[in-house]
């Protein structure tokens, strides 16, 4: 009995009435060119490639560039590709603002002012905030330097973590709020090579 009911639903589900009745309406903008399925805001540039002749032209071509901002509205990265070769540029709008935050902040701790925010040093004295640095700034340290990897991944090695230090303390002293303007790094580290570079270290003495 069970099995005569499901194959009469079968059968009314391929009744010819339904078959035979209007095609449905089939709206090619709402679903994908390149393989299928709906058309989504995460689906990637296929299909807009493919509508928007100019941008396909443009990435034909070989020169092509695109811009996009960050969730906080600050940083612009502008991707694109020159002369064969791919480039990722990022623009952070308020650096000069961070810069003179941390001259601010390293005249008051050089005229004696405490900081009970600070983090508290290894002879258990309250320090000083080692940096402020920008967030495009930090990721061109991670590409120059650390193979791509983030200043989140970086902290979490002690070695690493000095050789970030040694490179903002070189590069961008601007961004250091210690008095001074150097770091206590507790560590003797060699100074990173960039990426590419043959060498793993430069200068006997670190630099």
């Amino acid at each position: 009995m069970t099995i005569n009911k499901y194959m009469s639903e079968f059968d009314n589900y391929q009744d010819k009435s339904e078959l035979s009745g209007p095609d449905p309406e089939h709206n090619p903008d709402q679903y994908r060119q390149d393989k299928g399925g709906l058309a989504t805001k995460d689906n990637g540039i296929a299909d807009r490639l493919l509508q928007n002749d100019k941008l396909f032209n443009e990435l034909k071509s070989g020169t092509w560039k695109r811009e996009g901002w960050n969730k906080s509205k600050n940083i612009k990265t502008t991707t694109g590709r020159e002369d064969g070769k791919f480039f990722i540029k990022r623009e952070q709008m308020n650096v000069a603002v961070i810069a003179e935050q941390c001259a601010e902040y390293r005249k008051r701790a050089e005229d004696g002012y405490v900081d009970p925010l600070a983090p508290v040093m290894p002879d258990g004295k309250l320090g000083y905030k080692w940096m402020e640095l920008p967030d495009a700034i930090a990721i061109q340290i991670g590409e120059d330097y650390f193979g791509g990897m983030s200043w989140h991944t970086i902290k979490r090695d002690k070695t690493l973590k000095a050789q970030f230090y040694r490179v903002v303390e070189q590069e961008y002293p601007a961004f250091i709020c210690y008095p001074g303007g150097k770091l206590p790094i507790p560590i003797q580290v060699p100074y990173p090579a960039k990426v590419g570079q043959t060498a793993f270290f430069k200068g006997a003495n670190f630099r």
